[in-house]
């Protein structure tokens, strides 16, 4: 668990990847879209804001939806701006939709808790903030890459929600984190409470605990531990067939958990791409082909 720390050691180099990439190819706003409102503070925090779209009939739709995105960036960077191919894509198509900025790990007191809570303050911001302009958003669903897309799923598995949750879509979020940080001797103790303190939110010795405590830990900050009849979601899960940071281990577990419980979902493994998703183009226009289908499925339009 050498440099688990921050929970980035060995993924802190996707971020950056993804931030260029999403910088060279951000697309441009068309008002003919709907109605664009960025960098809503939904909290006192540095990293607090949202941008959300709104189609152009949101305020005549019964059951308007929406559809917020959870970027990656190994829960130490990243930023919203990295959905809005996703957000300009689907508001075109009748759904409300949100990219949201959380707080990260090496700010002040932040733990995965901190960033699950406000995923949920952030939601509620939403639904007053779109009521405020005449719209009325009544369902969601919720999406997120990588990092993104763990804390998407520890989201919709636990606790009841703001509004009603008809589905989730993921692209390579760890599910396991006994799997994604393997017990490795001689870690420094200053990395291993830091880890335990992300895990938790809570401050404690780790010297005494047995790699079955520190398992036990790492369970509590895993979607798989969370899964089970009355939590579980349609779901659209896509993964890389060679990713070397959230490994097929991962997607096997979902798929496992799934079956067992005889839930809907549809997994989708690219089979020559790694943790970007950029290889196997026929994979993401399926992926899109199958959120198109669970979006007029479970959102009724």
């Amino acid at each position: 668990m050498k440099g688990c720390g921050c929970l980035a050691g060995i993924i802190v180099v996707l971020g950056l990847f993804v931030a260029v990439v999403s910088y060279l190819h951000k697309p441009k706003w068309d008002d003919e879209f709907g109605q664009r409102f960025e960098d809503v503070a939904y909290g006192n925090r540095q990293n607090n804001t949202y941008d959300l779209y709104l189609p152009n009939d949101a305020d005549k739709r019964d059951s308007l939806a929406l559809i917020l995105y959870v970027h990656g960036g190994s829960w130490l960077g990243g930023d919203k701006g990295w959905h809005h191919r996703d957000c300009y894509n689907w508001v075109q198509k009748g759904y409300a939709t949100a990219t949201m900025n959380y707080s990260l790990l090496g700010e002040d007191e932040t733990s995965l808790l901190t960033m699950l809570d406000e995923i949920e303050q952030c939601i509620s911001h939403i639904v007053s903030f779109a009521a405020d302009h005449g719209v009325q958003i009544k369902q969601m669903a919720i999406a997120g890459t990588s990092a993104g897309g763990h804390l998407a799923m520890m989201y919709a598995y636990q606790g009841s929600h703001q509004l009603p949750l008809k589905f989730e879509a993921i692209k390579v979020g760890p599910v396991d984190f006994r799997i994604l940080f393997p017990y490795e001797e001689g870690s420094p103790t200053k990395d291993m409470e830091s880890f335990v303190y992300s895990c938790t939110g809570k401050h404690m010795k780790v010297d005494s605990l047995s790699r079955e405590q520190l398992d036990s830990i790492k369970l509590l900050a895993s979607p798989i531990a969370y899964i089970n009849d009355s939590t579980s979601l349609p779901s659209i899960f896509a993964y890389g067939g060679k990713d070397d940071l959230v490994k097929p281990a991962h997607y096997r577990a979902l798929k496992e958990k799934y079956e067992a419980l005889g839930k809907k979902f549809d997994l989708i493994v690219f089979p020559n791409s790694g943790h970007n998703l950029d290889h196997n183009q026929e994979c993401t226009v399926l992926y899109d082909s199958i959120m198109n289908v669970y979006s007029k499925q479970y959102f009724g339009y």
